[in-house]
C-alpha cells in the first residue's frame, strides 16, 4: 500500500527560498565531498566504537582502527586500505557513522562503495565484501551512513543517486530485487525498527519527503512531504517518527500512517538528528540551539551553544553532550527543571565538529574536521576532561 504525500504546498516565494537553500546546500556538499581546488578528498571524520576499539572513517579516505586504553594516545591496529597505492579500494572520504553489526564493520564511502570489513584486521579477504562489485565508473557518493536490520540480517545503504540499496550483511548479495527509488539524493541515515513485528525503515530525502518502507519487501508504506530537504536521521519515539527538515521545522509523524501529530519551528535548519532519553526529545538546530520538547512537542527548555549544530548529540549518564561547529563540546543537564542548564564546556581546538558524536559509558568520542579524534571523559560532577587526542597528520599521532 502506498499513500500519497501530505502537507501544505509551498507558495512561489517559499519555492524561491528553498531553491536558494538548495544552492547553498550544493556549496556545502562541494566542501563535504572533498571536491576542493586542490582535489584533496575530505569527509567528516565519522566514527564508532565497539569492544574497546574505535573505528574512524577519516576525512582523507581511510578507515583506521584504534585500540582504546589508559594511555594518552590510542594504538593503531590497522588501516584500510593498507597503502596509498591501492587505488582499487579508494574511499575518498567518509561522512556517515560506521556501524558494527553481524560481526562486520560497515563503512559508506564518498567513492560510492559500501564496505564490509573484518573488524579484526580491516580486510575484505575472508569475511568482508564491497558493493557494488567490480570497478564501475561514475558512482554516486554515499553521504548517509549505513543502517542494520537485525530481523532480516540486512544492511541498508542510502545513496546520492536517490536509491536505497539493501544487502545481506553476511554475504553482500542483493536483498531486494531492485533498490528503493526516492525522488532525489538521500543523505538521511535510516532509522530501523519494528511495527507489529514487521521490520521498518524511515528516512528522508532531498525531494523533501519522509519515507517509511517495509524492509522485508522494499515496499513503500507511506511518504510525507515537508517543506524542505530532509537530511538528518529520523528518531523513532513512542510510536512517532521525529524528523527535522530544512524548512526549519521538526515534525512528529505517526510511524504507522504518517499522520501529523505536531510540528515545532526553529530559527534555522534541523540538520542533525534528534535524540531521546525516553521522556524528552532533544533536537539540535543550525541556529545553535538545542530544543528540548516533551511528547506533545511542547518546549521544555532550550540552550544556545553560540554556533550552528550539524553533529548529532549523544546522551551519557551525566547529561546531554552537544558539539557545535566552533569546536566546542557542552554537557547539558537534560532534566526539565534545572536552574543551571550548562554543566560543563570544553573547547576542542578551532576545527569544526560536524560528525555525529558517539558515547560509550561516560566517554564521548569526537571526530573533528582537522582529522583529530578525541576521547573525552564526562563522569558526573567532574570537569570534562580530554582523555586522549589522536591525529594522524602528526608524527607521533598526538594532537600537540
Amino acid at each position: 500500500m502506498v499513500l500519497a504525500g501530505a502537507g501544505r504546498r509551498a507558495s512561489p516565494a517559499r519555492w524561491m527560498l528553498f531553491a536558494g537553500l538548495v544552492a547553498l546546500l550544493a556549496l556545502t556538499l562541494s566542501a563535504c565531498t572533498g571536491q576542493n581546488i586542490g582535489g584533496v578528498s575530505s569527509g567528516w571524520n565519522a566514527l564508532t566504537a565497539s569492544n574497546g576499539v574505535v573505528y574512524v572513517g577519516t576525512k582523507d579516505g581511510w578507515v583506521q582502527a584504534l585500540q582504546d586504553g589508559d594511555s594518552d594516545v590510542p594504538v593503531g591496529l590497522w588501516r584500510f586500505p593498507p597503502s596509498a597505492s591501492d587505488s582499487g579500494q579508494e574511499l575518498k572520504g567518509v561522512f556517515g557513522s560506521p556501524i558494527v553489526a553481524d560481526g562486520l564493520l560497515f563503512i559508506a564511502a564518498d567513492s560510492g562503495f559500501l564496505y564490509a570489513l573484518d573488524p579484526e584486521d580491516g580486510s575484505t579477504d575472508n569475511r568482508g565484501w564491497r558493493r557494488p562489485r567490480g570497478q564501475p565508473q561514475g558512482l554516486a557518493p554515499l553521504v548517509a551512513g549505513p543502517a542494520y536490520d537485525s530481523i532480516n540480517g540486512v544492511v541498508l545503504s542510502p545513496s546520492d543517486d536517490g536509491k536505497l540499496y539493501s544487502y545481506f550483511a553476511e554475504t553482500g548479495d542483493d536483498f531486494w530485487d531492485a533498490p528503493f527509488q526516492a525522488g532525489d539524493k538521500i543523505w538521511s541515515t535510516p532509522a530501523v525498527g519494528t511495527l507489529d513485528g514487521i521490520a521498518m525503515a524511515w528516512f528522508g530525502s532531498h525531494d523533501h519527503q519522509v519515507y517509511a518502507i517495509n524492509v522485508s519487501s522494499g515496499e513503500e508504506i507511506w511518504s510525507y512531504r515537508t517543506g524542505g530537504v530532509v537530511a538528518g536521521r529520523p528518531l523513532l519515539f513512542d510510536g512517532m517518527i521525529i524528523v527535522g527538515s530544512f524548512d526549519k521545522k521538526l515534525y512528529a509523524l505517526d510511524a504507522r500512517d504518517r499522520s501529523l501529530q505536531w510540528e515545532f519551528e526553529g530559527d534555522n535548519w534541523f540538520w542533525a538528528g534528534a535524540v531521546t532519553n525516553g521522556s524528552m526529545i532533544f533536537a539540535p538546530n543550525m541556529d545553535g540551539n538545542v530544543y528540548a520538547l516533551d511528547r506533545d512537542g511542547i518546549l521544555q527548555w532550550q540552550y544556545d551553544s553560540g554556533a550552528p549544530i550539524v553533529s548529532r548529540p549523544v546522551l551519557v549518564p551525566a547529561g546531554l553532550a552537544v558539539a557545535n561547529r566552533n569546536g566546542e563540546l557542552f554537557l547539558l543537564d537534560a532534566s526539565r527543571g534545572s536552574s543551571q542548564r550548562e554543566l560543563r564546556k570544553l573547547t576542542l581546538g578551532s576545527a569544526e565538529i560536524t560528525a555525529p558524536l558517539h558515547a560509550v559509558g561516560d566517554s564521548i568520542f569526537v571526530g573533528s574536521q582537522d582529522g583529530s579524534v578525541r576521547r573525552v571523559d564526562a563522569t558526573a560532577r567532574r570537569p570534562l576532561e580530554e582523555w586522549w587526542c589522536w591525529n594522524p597528520e602528526n608524527d607521533n599521532n598526538r594532537c600537540n
